[in-house]
């Protein structure tokens, strides 16, 4: 954020949200605020450890809120967050993404600056570079090894004897240079379901997963202190089997979205995110308002998901977002005609995104309000 456009969105700093330049991304302060405490509360109730992934919100603000203060102990999807977040007093970082060998000196740069900066890998090619490139002062390379219980993206099979083999390596081999802490599974398969019995039907058999290969690493000698796993929908409705880990790690939680209100993680209430976006143009020959609000506001994942798309309008059930190009959106009726003068050019709708997390990355501020003004702006990192 460079000084110029800072001092420009500052102006809005007590504004009527109604007076924001559209579209506008705003967060309702109070329900982040209960977000964050709830995931808290569900944590200590447990006895693990909230872990709270940051890639959401992007934000120092949010970060400090869903650590309770701490400013320790969070989770990062690229290096450009990493290092925004260790500039702004945060510790304890994980970077929590199969570790690139082009990034490897960042990575370096990072761990020996940082108390606790921790890698994930999932392969013994990345093993064999961090032992190639051993970090000073006594300090030793500190890695979580990913696993693939069920999500299908990264990390390797906890069933595979390859896997016990690679970290028994990481544990084992060269105890001066590296250091097992953990092992990381990340249950994006929850997704997928839409209540919330299949949600934690899924966290119990991740699990399992874990823990079974944990104490499999226990058993043969070899130290593994944490174990964790972790989706916004897994950790909204925990199962008393997640008491036996050490970390949970959700990032969405704190804004939750649409998505989310379907799969069955919240409660429509609890959704704090929304863009803000005017009417600009009424066409009556096809039955449509424009918005000025396009793809470059509101990303367009979950338009295939479902009837409601990329996004619901707040208290106008009979709109439905039909088309985004990159600065327009095109609203029809779900049923019959628009009944134009209910609304004026300039009429301010509010848009709850199906993806809080895609539709964020579009935006370099955000509007957080209490009681209709604006409170506070967060200005997100950018890149990677």
């Amino acid at each position: 954020m460079d000084s110029q456009t800072d001092s420009s969105t500052s102006l809005w700093l007590g504004a009527p949200l109604e007076q924001l330049p559209t579209p506008a991304l705003t967060l309702d302060q109070v329900k982040m605020r209960r977000n964050a405490e709830r995931m808290q509360e569900r944590c200590r109730s447990l006895g693990v450890r909230l872990r709270p992934h940051v890639k959401t919100h992007k934000t120092l603000e949010g970060a400090e809120l869903a650590t309770g203060g701490t400013r320790r102990g969070i989770v990062v999807s690229t290096l450009a967050e990493a290092r925004f977040f260790a500039a702004g007093g945060f510790d304890d970082i994980l970077y929590a993404y199969p570790l690139p060998a082009s990034r490897l000196e960042e990575c370096a740069t990072l761990a020996q600056r940082l108390q606790a900066f921790q890698v994930l890998l999932d392969n013994p090619q990345t093993l064999d570079l961090l032992r190639q490139r051993p970090l000073s002062g006594g300090k030793r390379w500190l890695v979580w090894l990913k696993l693939d219980c069920g999500n299908g993206r990264a990390g390797v099979r906890p069933t595979d004897p390859n896997t016990f083999a690679l970290a028994r390596a990481i544990a084992e081999e060269t105890p001066e240079k590296v250091t097992l802490v953990g092992v990381y599974a990340h249950c994006g398969n929850t997704y997928s379901c839409r209540d919330v019995p299949t949600i934690q039907a899924i966290a119990r058999a991740t699990t399992a997963a874990v823990l079974d290969f944990v104490t499999t690493l226990r058993q043969a000698g070899v130290p593994c202190p944490q174990a964790t796993i972790g989706s916004t929908p897994s950790c909204s409705h925990p199962v008393p089997e997640m008491a036996q880990l050490t970390e949970l790690h959700p990032g969405n939680y704190i804004f939750y979205d649409l998505q989310q209100t379907q799969v069955g993680s919240c409660q429509p209430e609890e959704v704090a995110i929304r863009v803000l976006t005017r009417v600009i143009g009424h066409y009556p020959h096809r039955n449509q308002l424009l918005v000025d609000c396009g793809w470059a506001a509101l990303s367009l994942h979950g338009q295939n998901q479902g009837p409601m798309g990329c996004a619901t309008i707040e208290g106008y059930p009979q709109l439905r977002l039909v088309g985004l190009t990159q600065e327009h959106g095109q609203l029809e009726a779900v049923d019959g005609q628009i009944d134009f003068g209910r609304f004026p050019l300039g009429t301010i709708l509010a848009l709850i995104p199906y993806h809080a997390c895609a539709t964020a990355a579009m935006h370099p501020v955000y509007y957080v309000h209490a009681e209709g003004k604006v409170v506070e702006l967060w200005h997100p990192v950018r890149g990677w």
